[in-house]
């Protein structure tokens, strides 16, 4: 009884360090192909170019240090400016509706029967959205598809790798990293003087979406104070028809206007 345990012991210690021995080559990683700036740029771009609507459903998370919030969100766009937006609380309870553009933007909440107005820049004055919101590009941020300065801008100072993205460094403490399969931003932050980050734009879990490749997690955070939005995605449709009237967004007479 004991030789036949002590054979198999043997055996399944021998199939591991197979197991082992056979996959260690794999963990090492190649070494990226150099690219230029403007290349690496240019192929973001154009990855990028392919989305022209956007149909989305994704869970909520926000945790402040006000407190934390569970709900779902619905997301309408058409590339490259004009995002639509309503929140959901539990069972189903409209919290908020929201238009935005590059520039203008108006948010209406339900419960309160007030439409705000106003600025892009000006949104951390919405106390519904006292949340301090950090993205280079929020309209492209909430569908995962950011992309890097122009390679004519010289706040770019460098391009390098760490065998799984491109980084590029940007002036002002800025960092994105790049996956080559797209090639997508897979993160982008900004760090101070004391190397500590300030914020973060992250993306994960990237799927093929008609031969776009989109994060199904977003998360946002900021870290002084510290602050995070996380989108988890359900359901993404790429490219398909919307009415003309897909942005409108239906206020009552009776509706408070406040400009920002």
């Amino acid at each position: 009884m004991n030789t036949h345990l002590l054979k198999y012991t043997l055996l399944c210690l021998s199939v591991i360090l197979m197991i082992i021995g056979c996959a260690a080559p794999f963990r090492l990683n190649k070494p990226l192909p150099e690219i230029g700036q403007e290349h690496l740029i240019h192929q973001i771009q154009s990855h990028a170019s392919q989305l022209e609507t956007f149909q989305g459903r994704a869970r909520l998370s926000v945790i402040s240090q006000d407190g934390s919030f569970q709900g779902t969100v619905k997301i309408l766009a058409k590339t490259p400016d004009s995002l639509w937006m309503k929140i959901e609380g539990p069972l189903g309870v409209d919290l908020a509706m929201g238009r935005f553009d590059r520039e203008q933007l108006l948010l209406y909440i339900p419960m309160e029967n007030i439409a705000y107005i106003g600025f892009m820049d000006e949104m951390g004055k919405i106390p519904p959205l006292s949340f301090d919101v950090h993205v280079p590009d929020m309209l492209l941020g909430a569908l995962g598809l950011l992309i890097p300065p122009n390679n004519a801008d010289s706040s770019i100072l460098s391009v390098s790798s760490d065998n799984k993205n491109y980084i590029l460094q940007i002036a002002d403490g800025e960092q994105i990293w790049i996956e080559p399969k797209g090639p997508v931003v897979s993160r982008w932050e900004q760090r101070n003087g004391e190397d500590e980050v300030l914020w973060s734009w992250e993306g994960e879990d990237f799927k093929n979406n008609k031969g776009l490749r989109l994060p199904q997690i977003i998360r946002l955070t900021t870290y002084y104070p510290r602050q995070r939005i996380t989108l988890f995605y359900e359901s993404v449709e790429t490219n398909q028809y919307m009415e003309s009237n897909w942005a409108e967004i239906a206020l009552p007479e009776s509706v408070q206007y406040v400009r920002l």
